[in-house]
């Protein structure tokens, strides 16, 4: 006798953290939303998408292009800052890799996650050559920041703390959530879009040893993921019940013990998250910001040059301080090393693209001023961390002892940067790859994205003539 097993969808409970987040992607409206998320979701877009167009030009992007290149013919959809256009996943990969590529993109410090670069190309490319409308590809950006945030919070730090990147486990929930309110998914099919993202969720710290390529590759492989995950759900394909909270789903694989299941609350019962992310100035990891900005703040304060400066003492919370033995030999790493960003700043008083070219990571006066740099963990600033990214500064030179500190860098919420320097940024970042006046165009089309009908000439103009 012989049975026949047949495949049965995802069936949420109807309780709990995978059923109240289907019920927010379902639910949320552009038109309801306070006028302040709507600006921040126009500035987080317009961001990632200045930082994309400049990461395309990175060694990482243009390898990645060339694999895809040997491997499958050129497509429709065009690729941030690349002549080539690609199909609509590779395009989301490539641009997920790019923006995440020069460490300028954009993060959430209470989950210590990047969502701009996981959510961002899945609402670009879930929107072309749909007819998609300015207003419901922002509602979509809302949506994927919400989603990827609130998870972050709520396994953080557990999740970090076990080897895990933050970015890429949590960023395909984001990136499926953004294109599943694009595709218009019911309930049951955004029910097997996380299901099936889910299951894609991966990603480790090692990079933190070296080889930093790898956390790159993370956020443009959450994009895409998240994207295939919700086209997949579309064709019908299924994917589990309950896969946040239920038995070997994210809780319990990721950051938390079977049966611990912490409650997620959800906007309007608290601010929504996009509001409290925050905006890069500097090239490298955000962890080290706080430092080097209250660095470079004692050096201009007192005067002080390189030559001056003996030793640089760094006291910070204890993620931030494993990244006080992450090398400067290759670009990636480099923008994780905590003794290289420092003498960085000692240098050149900032923390620019340029800084991490093999000219400047090799030349010796660089690695002389990298061993005056010593980082340990102090136990009061991390008793303060996610809530803050704290850390203290003491310069010791001959002319005396100076102490600086800092509890996060500009761009956050506390500190903000206005709508002018996102301007600026924008165009320091994409006018060398699109050309001044390409550039200044796309940037004022994206400042007025909610007047559009059609974003699809937008998404267009992020690839150079």
């Amino acid at each position: 006798m012989s049975s026949q097993l047949t495949a049965s969808p995802a069936r949420s409970s109807g309780v709990g953290t995978t059923a109240e987040l289907i019920a927010f992607v379902e639910n949320l409206s552009w038109d309801r939303l306070d006028p302040e998320v709507q600006h921040y979701a126009k500035r987080h877009l317009l961001d990632t998408i200045g930082v994309m167009i400049a990461g395309s030009t990175g060694q990482l992007a243009v390898q990645c292009e060339s694999v895809l290149c040997a491997v499958r013919p050129s497509g429709t959809v065009p690729v941030p800052g690349r002549f080539r256009r690609a199909d609509v996943l590779d395009a989301c990969f490539l641009a997920g890799a790019a923006g995440h590529g020069i460490e300028l993109d954009d993060g959430y410090r209470q989950g210590s996650v990047h969502p701009g670069v996981c959510v961002v190309p899945a609402a670009l490319y879930g929107s072309y050559s749909r007819a998609i409308a300015g207003r419901r590809l922002l509602e979509s950006v809302v949506l994927g920041y919400e989603v990827m945030t609130a998870l972050a919070c709520a396994t953080h730090p557990a999740l970090r703390r076990r080897g895990f990147h933050p970015t890429s486990v949590l960023g395909v929930f984001g990136a499926a959530a953004a294109a599943a309110r694009l595709h218009g998914l019911d309930t049951q099919q955004i029910a097997n879009a996380l299901g099936i993202a889910a299951s894609s969720s991966a990603g480790l710290f090692a990079f933190i040893n070296g080889g930093a390529d790898t956390k790159r590759l993370h956020a443009g492989h959450a994009a895409r993921e998240g994207l295939q995950a919700v086209l997949l759900a579309v064709a019908g394909v299924m994917g589990p019940p309950d896969v946040i909270e239920g038995r070997d789903g994210l809780f319990q694989s990721f950051a938390f013990g079977e049966g611990l299941k912490p409650a997620i609350q959800w906007p309007p019962q608290v601010p929504f998250r996009i509001t409290d992310c925050y905006i890069k100035p500097y090239a490298c990891c955000r962890h080290l910001q706080p430092a080097v900005e209250a660095f470079i703040g004692l050096l201009n304060a007192h005067g002080l040059s390189e030559n001056e400066v003996e030793t640089v003492q760094v006291q910070t919370y204890a993620i931030s301080a494993e990244h006080a033995h992450t090398g400067w030999a290759d670009y990636a790493s480099a923008q994780l090393s905590f003794p290289y960003i420092m003498a960085l700043g000692m240098r050149y008083g900032a923390i620019k693209p340029q800084h991490f070219e093999d000219s400047t990571r090799q030349d010796p006066t660089m690695a002389a001023l990298c061993a005056r740099v010593h980082v340990e963990v102090a136990a009061d600033l991390d008793a303060l961390y996610p809530r803050f990214r704290p850390a203290r500064v003491t310069v010791r030179t001959k002319r005396g002892q100076f102490v600086g500190s800092a509890m996060e860098a500009r761009g956050c919420r506390e500190e903000p940067v206005d709508d002018a320097y996102l301007s600026a940024k924008f165009m320091d970042l994409s006018g060398p790859v699109l050309g001044a006046v390409r550039a200044r165009s796309l940037l004022n089309q994206l400042w007025k994205l909610d007047r559009l009908d059609d974003v699809t000439p937008v998404i267009d103009r992020v690839r150079p003539e």
